[in-house]
């Protein structure tokens, strides 16, 4: 059978993942290496601003093009990929309390660390879920390594 598929889409979400996830704990770092928030806000509405903005694209790009594109040719999948969506909001909101909390002059070293181990906790939960849910349907996918950037978005 001649397949349109020429890349290993399971592996790309894997990378675009791991990419995400040494960004987060970048931040933890700074976080736990600063002693006052006011030294800290600069640079982490930068990461922030990156960070989220990745995040967020990578998911608008799952729930606008790669989950549709994986329930056309799998449509059984339909209860995961209504899962990976929830989980998708729950991630949003928690990135919009940490966007507000790093704009805010109440906020401490310690919340923030909080908020942003929250986010890894959310973070880590939903990569596994996805990973392992849709492991063999990635293997299977028929699409064109050009959907990439489509599908992951630019994280």
């Amino acid at each position: 059978m001649l397949r349109n598929r020429i890349f290993a889409w399971h592996l790309e979400l894997q990378n675009v993942h791991h990419r995400l996830e040494k960004a987060l704990e970048e931040a933890r770092k700074a976080i736990r290496e600063g002693n006052r928030v006011s030294a800290l806000k600069p640079e982490l509405r930068e990461f922030c601003y990156t960070f989220c903005s990745a995040l967020g694209s990578h998911h608008r790009s799952e729930d606008a093009e790669f989950f549709p594109a994986l329930l056309e040719q799998m449509p059984e999948l339909e209860p995961i990929v209504a899962r990976l969506t929830r989980e998708h909001e729950v991630l949003s909101r928690l990135l919009a309390d940490f966007q507000r909390a790093l704009d805010s002059t109440e906020a401490s070293p310690r919340e923030l660390f909080r908020q942003i181990n929250e986010i890894k906790g959310a973070m880590k939960a939903h990569f596994g879920f996805e990973e392992g849910s849709l492991k063999r349907a990635l293997r299977v996918l028929d699409a064109p390594e050009s959907d990439r950037r489509r599908m992951f978005g630019d994280a």
